[in-house]
């Protein structure tokens, strides 16, 4: 009986390892080739560079994951493809004769050494090609962007693997977003800024100062949201990786705010595995994919290069404007009544006044993208304004209102003021409520960016001072606060337009 039930045990033995053959002689590891689009192509798998070539032999663990394979291009956008085991290996013969004929099928045989990836597998065909930033285009800035998109615009879909590749459509399980998401805009904004910096589009070396000529802004606002989850139930397992659709809507404007172009691009990820690094990181990155692709089909639009390449700064011409000269301004009091707050959709600014009869001062960027200007005076009264006459490449504008004001600056002919000279600026920051708002620093230096001159300070200004009055103890004029165009944010660095530039820039005097 003993010796039966030795043998009896070896035979079970035998059976189960004859019965699990692929699992346990197929190698750990399977070479698989990947096609590229080029010799110079590298390739990825797992973050982990396997090698470059139009065609490269990686090795891919029998682990039953899926795994995210990465093709680079000098100039091109990487490309995303998935590969995974979907085929019982060779060796699964073994594991019905004799053995699984005599005892039973060989239903032990499914271990994730068992099964085989494809032996090949092609990726980055249609890579998309960068445009970079060259020598002779503008330099471009994220403005915003808006990750809002409402329900009906939100789809989750499920599809097989092999529906979605002969593109049945009719296979997908849709699912609607029951509520509004709002996804992190951070994914966005840091997608974009990332490929600007890439790109070459951020002037990195200019931290501060941004060209009035050659600079533009962009803004984004995803408008279709559509998540792809694309499965497969191969190796006992189930397979799946995420592919983003998206439609963005592009903005481009100068650096004042004035729209240039506006398109909305639809936009398709490349193919992104779960198992690598979660589904949080595969949505993320597919996400990301989108929106870089969306991007480059957007600076590679035929409109946008045309506004994007650089342009010298011409002199602008103006006939001469006699104004009303006023009486001096000789307190911090009289300068206060000669600053406005300057009302416009998208805010607000500040303004000086330069006549009694009603001609005011202030920066381009705050009236340049509005077709209503409203002038509040400190008195709370509101006037309605027109442009008479611009420079952009000074960042300055005068205005009109048809009513008279009991103190105005003069502007003056020369330079009348010097380094650690005390100073006050006027101006309405951060709200209208604001109006008239005083602080207090000094002259900090003297800057030249392409030959604008520029006053450096320390006085506190906000964004909403943009326009108003740099004076000194006297209430004497000495510049405009110029606080969007040139970056301001940063606190105890203010900049303003020298008050001996303007009359020459805008070609006014008395």
């Amino acid at each position: 009986m003993k010796n039966f039930t030795k043998k009896l045990v070896l035979m079970l033995t035998i059976s189960v390892l004859f019965t699990s053959c692929a699992s346990i002689l197929n190698g750990k590891y399977q070479k698989v080739k990947v096609h590229t689009p080029s010799a110079d192509s590298k390739v990825y798998v797992n973050d982990e560079l396997q090698g470059t070539g139009k065609t490269v032999i990686t090795k891919m663990k029998r682990d039953v994951s899926v795994k995210q394979i990465k093709i680079e291009r000098e100039g091109y956008k990487p490309a995303y493809v998935i590969h995974y085991q979907n085929r019982k290996s060779a060796l699964h013969i073994l594991s019905w004769v004799p053995f699984g004929i005599l005892f039973y099928p060989p239903f032990l045989d499914y271990g994730p050494k068992s099964f085989n990836y494809p032996k090949e597998v092609s990726g980055g065909k249609d890579m998309m090609e960068i445009h970079k930033r060259a020598e002779n285009e503008k330099y471009v800035y994220l403005k915003n962007t808006a990750f809002d998109v409402k329900k009906e615009d939100i789809k989750f879909t499920a599809i097989k693997h092999k529906n979605q590749k002969k593109k049945n459509d009719k296979y997908k399980k849709k699912t609607n977003s029951e509520e509004d998401i709002k996804f992190d805009n951070s994914i966005f904004s840091e997608a974009v800024s990332e490929v600007l910096k890439k790109n070459n589009y951020s002037d990195t070396t200019n931290t501060i100062f941004k060209s009035n000529t050659n600079s533009l802004n962009i803004s984004a606002k995803v408008k279709k949201l559509q998540i792809d989850n694309v499965y497969s139930v191969s190796a006992k397992n189930l397979m799946q990786f995420l592919i983003s659709k998206l439609e963005i809507e592009w903005e481009m404007y100068d650096v004042y705010g004035q729209s240039k172009y506006k398109h909305t691009f639809k936009s398709e990820s490349g193919e992104f595995a779960i198992d690598f690094k979660g589904r949080d990181f595969a949505m993320k990155s597919s996400m990301e994919d989108a929106i870089s692709s969306s991007f480059y089909a957007f600076m590679d639009s035929n409109e946008v290069q045309k506004f994007i390449k650089q342009q010298e700064a011409k002199e602008v011409k103006f006939e001469s404007l006699k104004l009303v000269k006023p009486a001096l301004v000789t307190s911090i009091e009289d300068a206060m009544d000669a600053t406005v707050t300057i009302k416009v959709k998208e805010g607000h600014g500040s303004g000086c006044f330069v006549s009694t009869d009603g001609y005011i001062v202030t920066n381009f960027h705050v009236v340049a993208a509005s077709d209503k200007i409203t002038v509040i005076t400190k008195d709370g009264k509101e006037y309605p304004a027109k442009i008479i006459r611009q420079n952009e490449y000074s960042d300055l504008a005068l205005i009109k209102i048809e009513a008279t004001s009991k103190y105005a600056f003069t502007l003056p002919a020369d330079k009348n003021y010097k380094i650690g000279e005390d100073i006050f600026a006027i101006g309405t920051p951060k709200s209208v409520e604001l109006g008239q708002s005083l602080t207090k620093g000094i002259i900090s230096g003297f800057r030249t960016f392409e030959k604008n001159n520029m006053i450096q300070t320390d006085a506190s200004v906000n964004g909403g001072n943009s326009g108003g009055a740099l004076v000194n103890k006297s209430g004497t004029f000495l510049g405009v606060v110029n606080a969007k165009v040139y970056g301001l944010g940063v606190e105890g660095l203010g900049f303003s337009i020298p008050a001996e530039t303007i009359a020459k820039d805008l070609n006014i005097g008395y």
